[in-house]
């Protein structure tokens, strides 16, 4: 009596993208010095994501296992409802993403979820002859991962620095048109990373002409005059850079409403600036400044101090200090940053 054989039929295509997304989710999880950054922030705020004290990559690189496994065994059905399941949690997870912050890497591994899912799919019933909850899955899905992948590109794409674009320190958004961002300008100039955006009629030509005189070497001051000459020269643009121009100051315009913000000049400083050390550190006794008596009110028994008068205190000693790179000659009021039109301050622009 001849012995039955029984074939077991292995979903090859299924097996490779759960292979490839095993691969991937242990390259994430055992971190080496090879890696690339990642050109998105949801990877800080993923990578060491977890559930239940498990790393997301570990879970991920679990189940990208039992998938592999029961495609090399054959189970195709069960590792179908298996990829079911695992796209219906990547489901919620770039729910997550969509209204926190791409993750480039957890989209990566979502399309081999994706694409292990639909391999594994029963080849004669296909996506519209499936059950009606699977069925809505999938656009559900794809429309939350094409979601992601735009909101990630976005984020990819840097805004346009004008000058200094290696300094992550210090950032200036300006206008050519706005007298603040001028003073900006000057005192930061030199160093921090110059974003500008088109606030006012012909301040797209004089952002034209702001970048070739610094192109030049031309001094910040003397630049920010010419810029603003009708008589200057305009470097010649083509309609392709004018457009593409335009696009870059729209997309640093819109940096700048995404925070909130409404004027300009805006001053992002990541981390404090080293200030000098007070003179009693140094080692020397400070010396007190000489301030003169406070005038007497009439009809007062004595002086009436600024407080009670209703008048802002004076700034402490160390309040004027200017900022590392700064034009000496505009010291920067610590306690006046964020101030514009509250006390007595003059509004922005």
């Amino acid at each position: 009596m001849a012995a039955s054989s029984r074939t077991v039929s292995i979903p090859w295509l299924g097996f490779f993208f759960a292979l490839c997304g095993l691969i991937w989710c242990g390259w994430i999880a055992f971190p080496t010095e090879h890696h690339a950054p990642c050109l998105t922030s949801g990877c800080a705020l993923f990578r060491d994501g977890k559930v239940g004290g498990i790393s997301l990559w570990w879970l991920g690189g679990a189940c990208f296992f039992a998938l592999a496994l029961l495609c090399l065994r054959g189970k195709r059905r069960s590792a179908y409802a298996l990829a079911v399941l695992a796209l219906f949690l990547d489901a919620l997870l770039l729910l997550v993403m969509f209204f926190t912050a791409p993750c480039m890497d957890c989209l990566i591994a979502a399309a081999f979820f994706g694409f292990t899912c639909f391999a594994l799919r029963p080849v004669q019933e296909g996506w519209f002859g499936a059950e009606p909850g699977r069925l809505l899955l999938l656009p559900i899905w794809f429309g939350l991962f094409l979601g992601n992948i735009a909101a990630a590109g976005n984020e990819a794409l840097p805004h346009w620095a004008l000058a200094n674009a290696g300094n992550t320190s210090v950032r200036l958004y300006f206008a050519p048109s706005c007298t603040h961002c001028r003073t900006a300008l000057l005192a930061f100039g030199q160093s921090a990373a110059l974003y500008p955006v088109a606030e006012a009629d012909g301040d797209t030509e004089a952002i034209i002409k702001l970048e070739g005189l610094l192109l030049q070497k031309v001094p910040m001051a003397e630049a920010l005059e010419r810029c603003r000459n009708p008589q200057e020269p305009m470097p010649a643009i083509g309609p392709v850079d004018r457009a593409i121009l335009s696009m870059r100051l729209l997309r640093n315009k819109a940096a700048v409403l995404k925070q909130g913000f409404q004027a300009l000049p805006l001053i992002e400083i990541n981390g404090m600036p080293s200030l000098p050390a007070p003179a009693a550190a140094r080692g020397t006794p400070a010396a007190r400044p000489e301030t003169p008596p406070e005038p007497a009110v009439p009809g007062a028994e004595g002086p009436i101090s600024p407080r009670a008068r209703g008048e802002q205190p004076a700034p402490s000693t160390g309040a004027n200090a200017t900022i590392p790179h700064a034009d000496p000659n505009l010291p920067l009021e610590l306690d006046n940053l964020g101030q514009c039109g509250r006390n007595g301050a003059p509004p922005c622009d």
